[in-house]
């Protein structure tokens, strides 16, 4: 608007001062006319000043309105030419961008002309092949086939890039040095405006890593990790194949299945990296027993199961089985140090005793079952007749859980004696469990249970604290019962805080240390011979005694049996029974005997059961004893009477 108003300024001033020759020419004649007409002269001058006022206004506007179009124009050819500066850069800057994508991107990338001949590569197929990029110009990509392809994959390929203009897949080539590596390839058809194809962009990255990947992710779905043997699962595949195959031929197969005994000892006493190594010991020992078309596969931490194919008979499997349990006669090598351990086999065949694969697994692992309640280290071929024991022990694992909980496990105790007096000297706790509906079950058939299922720990405490609560009870009421004995598993034993569990049940029940008396197996020590004596050192520091059971049926040496921490040696009743007319067995009893004696460590022979037994132990130096000729076991009650009217007797 100023710039409007400075126009009509300098208009007025340029027509009424700087041309008033001019306009009074142009007015006069308007004035006479006027006056002739009966206009004054005043209102003849205004009027033609204000002609002029809106003549000059009309002047100032289009000048006005051209500096403005002029600006304009000029502001637009300006910010045109930034534009285009803009764009220049742009394009060049995506170009530079695109160049370096070419050049420094990990994926190789060729280009070919319309005839596939190569007119330019990237450094990174310079690294990936081997090839310089002058090597591979002007030749057809082929030279890099690895020759693992026909050429009917290739004419695929060609068809469908044609057809589609695009192909991907995954394609193995060689490098220059020779070497083979898989790639995945992706080619694109560049065409024109015409529809022509004029070049082919390839690019592909090495997945030899991802391959390997694979290959891990692979093994471990179908390999144990452990022993690299097949694991379930790739057992499960084979064994559907081999069931298939044999059905169409008309062909037997026999599945053998195999539990460690007490395999989980191993880990409560050496660790899980010894139990590792045994398994991985034991795998290769089953390999090497059986053919290479046999499959040996790991299904659970103590499971083996192995699918024999092609047999002709019974007989035939049982000579295999015969080998693979000849293979754990051998002592295992742990730590630089021998180790025993047994195995139980149940056997299945199809298509006797199953028509599928879970058939054929169920019934051989009832057969296993079957052969670890016959005292374990055996094999048994499945019987149909044997499902109901089958049946009969998944009720006893069952009623197992809930037997502590609804208080139907009972102590009765063993009376120990000095064999020349007849004097009570111990009481040995022997667990007893009467289920409403199983009834009285033994300890021989459902303490292999609780160890396999780890319910013994449970079970353990439950002994020990009971044991040494009614031995409280006696002493106060003043009953002599010597020291009472409880029989100790080898994973309570080897539980790092065993002996502050025993010091927190003697505080609790307030029984003398002195009272007490712990009893192991020989192999449960033998089996981790470090671990073992150091933690009987730590039960021995809080007082109580210990006793090895069942000695004579394992290993031990005098070597070790003289670093042991030890009170008392239980000769095993399997060497009382037949004596005085076994002579191998009394032998066996006074070598014990004696080196009992050579050690200051006391003898109790187990299993007396007659006069004759008796008078030969004693005539052969041991001490004490305990039997069905003595006593039986009997309640707290009885015992509590029995020792009572014993001692008013004497």
């Amino acid at each position: 608007m100023n710039a409007i108003a400075l126009a009509v300024f300098r208009s007025l001033l340029l027509l009424g001062f700087v041309f008033p020759a001019k306009l009074m020419a142009q007015v006069n004649p308007v004035m006479q006319w006027q006056q002739s007409n009966g206009f004054s002269k005043i209102t003849i001058i205004l009027s033609v000043l204000l002609l002029s006022a809106l003549a000059a206004i009309s002047i100032a506007w289009h000048m006005a309105q051209r500096r403005t179009l002029k600006n304009l124009t000029r502001q637009l050819s300006h910010e045109t030419e930034l534009r285009k500066k803009a764009e220049s850069s742009q394009a060049m800057r995506e170009n530079l961008l695109a160049g370096a994508v070419f050049a420094y991107t990990s994926e190789g990338i060729v280009i070919t002309d319309a005839n596939a001949n190569i007119i330019d590569a990237n450094t990174s197929f310079e690294r990936l092949t081997g090839y310089s990029k002058e090597e591979a110009l002007g030749r057809n990509p082929n030279f890099l086939q690895s020759g693992q392809h026909d050429e009917s994959f290739y004419k695929k390929m060609w068809a469908q890039l044609k057809a589609s203009g695009y192909w991907r897949g995954e394609i193995w080539n060689r490098r220059k040095s020779g070497a083979l590596y898989p790639e995945l390839l992706t080619i694109n058809s560049i065409r024109d405006e015409h529809n022509r194809v004029t070049n082919y962009i390839a690019i592909f990255s090495d997945i030899s890593q991802l391959k390997m990947t694979e290959k891990r992710l692979d093994k471990l779905a179908y390999f144990d990790q452990v022993t690299d043997l097949p694991n379930r699962i790739h057992l499960t595949d084979r064994l559907d194949q081999a069931i298939l195959h044999s059905q169409i031929n008309n062909l037997q197969l026999a599945i053998i299945f195999l539990d460690l005994d007490r395999f989980k000892s191993i880990n409560e006493s050496f660790g899980h990296a010894a139990g590792d190594e045994l398994l991985r010991q034991i795998s290769k020992r089953l390999k090497a027993t059986l053919r290479a078309v046999d499959t040996v596969a790991r299904i659970s931490s103590d499971e083996f199961v192995m699918l024999i194919q092609h047999i002709s008979s019974r007989e035939e499997v049982q000579t295999i089985v015969n080998k693979l349990m000849a293979t754990f006669e051998i002592p295992f090598n742990i730590e630089n140090r021998p180790y025993n351990q047994t195995a139980s086999i149940g056997i299945s065949v199809y298509p006797d005793d199953g028509s599928n694969t879970s058939e054929l697994l169920r019934s051989a692992d009832s057969a296993m079952y079957l052969a670890k309640n016959e005292g374990r280290n055996t094999f048994r071929f499945f019987d149909k007749s044997d499902i109901r024991l089958t049946e009969k022990r998944i009720r006893l694992e069952i009623a197992l859980q809930r037997a502590a909980k609804k208080n139907e496990f009972s102590l009765a105790y063993q009376p120990q004696y000095e064999l020349s007096s007849k004097r009570i000297i111990g009481l040995e706790a022997l667990i007893r469990w009467h289920n409403p509906a199983l009834g009285d079950i033994p300890p021989s058939q459902f303490i292999p249970v609780a160890e396999q299922n780890g319910k013994i720990r449970e079970v353990g405490r439950w002994v020990l604290e009971t044991a040494c609560q009614q031995g409280a009870d006696w002493a106060r009421k003043g009953i002599d019962f010597g020291r009472i004995s409880v029989n100790i598993s080898g994973i309570q034993l080897h539980e790092n805080n065993f002996d502050e569990l025993v010091k927190k049940v003697l505080v609790k029940t307030g029984l003398q240390p002195s009272c007490l008396e712990l009893e192991v197996t020989e192999s449960v020590v033998m089996n981790r011979i470090d671990a073992g004596i150091s933690q009987l050192n730590r039960l021995r520091k809080l007082g109580v005694k210990i006793a090895i059971d069942d000695f004579g049926t394992g290993y031990s040496s005098l070597e070790y049996l003289k670093k042991l921490p030890i009170d008392k040696l239980k000769l095993d009743r399997s060497f009382v029974k037949d004596i005085p007319g076994d002579q191998d067995d009394l032998a066996i009893s006074r070598a014990v005997i004696s080196m009992g004696k050579a050690l200051g460590l006391e003898v109790v022979a187990e299993g007396i059961e007659t006069i004759e037994q008796n008078s030969t132990l004693l005539e052969s130096g041991c001490a004490f004893g305990q039997g069905y000729w003595f006593s039986k076991p009997q309640s707290a009650e009885q015992i509590y009477e029995f020792i009572r009217k014993a001692k008013s007797a004497s």
